[in-house]
């Protein structure tokens, strides 16, 4: 285990905290639903997020500063056209991360505490910004999604991205090779879902065998 988790006391019962990182489109909420097929605990950030959009006081603020174009037919956030309107510029992500990001995190840190009272062999922290934001330290154990480029690019096409969106959206992220270098397991997500599948077996029996 990961002597720097903030989380991890060798004498708890808690279970251990699975990070997951990787590419854009690498699979990380697949590879997160696996995980919650063995009985583990999942803490999405994405959700976490999309929930905080229905804030009254987030969404005042993202209206303040980004207009109505953000906001679809219903009154809600729509999530593709905001992230459409921030990652096409540096000055509009900075913004919306400053309205986000705090209340995001501190959420996340709150649902993660909560996760590890429950009886799960694990708990799985599927974050878009894990390295960035520095929830390693959270983490027990940080495992890499691997998918070749053309793979994701597939993906994100399927999610109505224009071609420029995978690379606009990981160009605020650390390298893949860092991310790479610096976790504990790698798993490869490319071929069959039963192959991925395998592969998360595997690691959770390693990381739970203590």
């Amino acid at each position: 285990m990961n002597p720097k988790s903030e989380t991890r006391n060798p004498t708890s019962k808690a279970p251990p905290v699975i990070g997951l990182v990787g590419g854009v489109a690498s699979g990380k909420s697949f590879v997160a639903s696996q995980f919650a097929r063995l009985g583990c605990a999942v803490v999405d950030a994405d959700r976490i997020g999309h929930e905080l959009l229905k804030d009254p006081a987030i969404r005042s603020r993202l209206r303040e500063r980004f207009g109505e174009k953000i906001f679809g037919p219903s009154g809600e956030v729509d999530r593709r056209l905001l992230g459409r309107t921030a990652f096409a510029d540096r000055e509009n992500l900075e913004a919306l991360n400053s309205i986000i990001h705090k209340e995001l995190w501190s959420r996340v840190r709150r649902a993660l505490t909560e996760a590890r009272r429950q009886d799960v062999p694990a708990v799985v922290l599927d974050a878009a910004l894990i390295l960035e934001k520095g929830l390693d330290s959270l983490c027990d154990v940080v495992l890499y999604i691997e998918a070749p480029e053309e793979v994701r690019r597939t993906r994100a096409q399927h999610r109505g991205w224009d071609r420029g969106e995978l690379s606009r959206r990981e160009a605020v992220q650390i390298s893949l090779k860092a991310k790479r270098e610096r976790a504990d397991y790698i798993i490869e997500n490319r071929t069959s879902p039963e192959y991925t599948f395998d592969q998360v077996q595997s690691v959770l029996s390693d990381v739970t065998k203590s």
